[in-house]
């Protein structure tokens, strides 16, 4: 039975300041309301009625679902239309092992080649999250993946950082993210791991730095509910 469209974000008037191509501003869109839990899990996604709520005609929209069919956010379905996936324990899991074989390399490789300018953008970061740790509106998967992303890119292997890049992107991990945040408890957590993560960095130990990214892995994902209501 299909669900009513639940706008997402609101009507992308033609009026927006925002100059980029309105496919991204479409995908973007209907991506982050099912995120945010704007639009639930097993809600029926129909082009037309999209299209009408974003005010917007069929083809941006078009390509909006297909493209996150393929991120597996959506699912299409018989009849017409698409279907919002719900987070499953194996989504979390795929995820967990690839960052966990990939990062723990990208880590490793990193070690030693921190330039204290790279140090303290890593501070800056940590910082800029401990400054936000009591606000459930923060950008968290923003925040957190620049970290991720800072701390890595030193590793000198651009095949292994493109991966990562490619990885992060997957709208799965933005609600892998929301789930952990929920818990302001986890928030606080976060934060000190990514502290003493940068601390590793610095020392001269790089077997702490590593056991440190594993265990701060473990933690996230071991802690992530697979409930997305």
């Amino acid at each position: 039975m299909s669900t009513p469209f639940a706008r997402p974000g609101g009507t992308l008037a033609k009026t927006t300041q925002d100059p980029r191509p309105l496919a991204i501003r479409v995908y973007e869109s209907v991506r982050d309301s099912i995120v945010n839990g704007e639009i639930p899990p097993n809600t029926q996604l129909v082009q037309e009625q999209t299209a009408e709520s974003l005010g917007v005609s069929r083809t941006p929209v078009r390509d909006a679902l297909l493209r996150l069919a393929h991120e597996g956010l959506v699912t299409r379905i018989s009849g017409g239309g698409y279907l919002v996936n719900d987070l499953a324990e194996q989504d979390i899991n795929d995820i967990f092992q690839v960052r966990e074989s990939l990062e723990s390399l990208a880590v490793r490789l990193s070690f030693g080649r921190h330039t204290p300018i790279q140090l303290s953008r890593l501070r800056d970061l940590v910082d800029a999250m401990d400054e936000r740790t009591a606000d459930p509106d923060a950008p968290w998967f923003e925040l957190n993946r620049d970290f991720h992303v800072a701390l890595v890119a030193p590793c000198g292997n651009q095949a292994l950082l493109a991966i990562l890049d490619d990885l992060w992107n997957r709208p799965v991990n933005r609600l892998i993210t929301r789930q952990y945040v929920s818990d302001p408890g986890h928030v606080r957590r976060m934060v000190d791991e990514h502290r003493a993560l940068v601390e590793a960095a610095a020392s001269s130990d790089p077997d702490v730095l590593n056991a440190l990214a594993i265990e701060h892995l473990q933690d996230g994902y071991g802690s992530t509910s697979i409930d997305t209501r």
